[in-house]
């Protein structure tokens, strides 16, 4: 398979899905700068739109927003993936798409968390996919987007200690990724970055809240 087709991804996911949760479902206890990204998305955000976790896997940030977001939706590529999200957040609506093709209608969301996701596509589609999310979000909307900076892309083909067929991540540079988000729509508001912890892969990551522009 392609590594960075939809089926490489899935296939890739729905394989370690429950190591998955295990070692990163809570992380954002542990991850000061990424729950402070979230929280000021939440409190920024206008209107009682659904609240999307794009690319959720086990839904950390849904469950994060558990108690204070009526509407909260989870999508993502594999069914294992939504499985897990299901059991861990009984409240989570959920739905097993691409983010490129959400089925969802147009300006129905307020905010959309995109957590480390985004790098799984190709780089040429990374604009589009960014249009669709700029879609689906109402006036005003928010998107919150973590991912990894760098040049190039890396590949693997074993995850948590299982094999896997090979997929495929893009690291951004800064400039890239801002510039991409301004053409697709957006209008960044906060900008960010940490280095990685020891469980973590050895990348700088970059955090960006962006609102939709007029």
């Amino acid at each position: 398979m392609e590594p960075f087709s939809a089926d490489a991804v899935r296939s890739a996911y729905d394989a370690v899905a429950l190591d998955y949760a295990t070692t990163f479902g809570d992380d954002l206890a542990r991850l000061p700068l990424d729950r402070d990204m979230i929280d000021s998305a939440f409190a920024a955000a206008r209107g009682d739109g659904w609240m999307l976790e794009a690319g959720c896997g086990p839904a950390p940030a849904a469950r994060y927003l558990s108690d204070r977001a009526p509407q909260l939706l989870g999508v993502d590529l594999s069914g294992a993936m939504l499985a897990v999200a299901g059991a861990r957040n009984p409240t989570l609506r959920r739905a097993q798409a691409d983010i490129r093709r959400l089925p969802l209608r147009d300006g129905c969301c307020s905010l959309v968390i995109a957590y480390y996701s985004l790098q799984h596509l190709p780089r040429a589609e990374l604009g589009s996919a960014l249009v669709e999310l700029r879609r689906v979000l109402g006036h005003d909307g928010l998107l919150v987007v973590a991912t990894h900076l760098g040049d190039g892309d890396v590949h693997t083909d074993e995850l948590l200690g299982h094999r896997i067929s090979t997929v495929a991540g893009c690291l951004y540079r800064r400039e890239e990724l801002i510039g991409l988000l301004t053409a697709a729509g957006f209008r960044p508001e906060d900008e960010r970055q940490r280095g990685p912890l020891p469980h973590e892969h050895n990348s700088q990551r970059m955090y960006l809240l962006a609102r939709c522009d007029a």
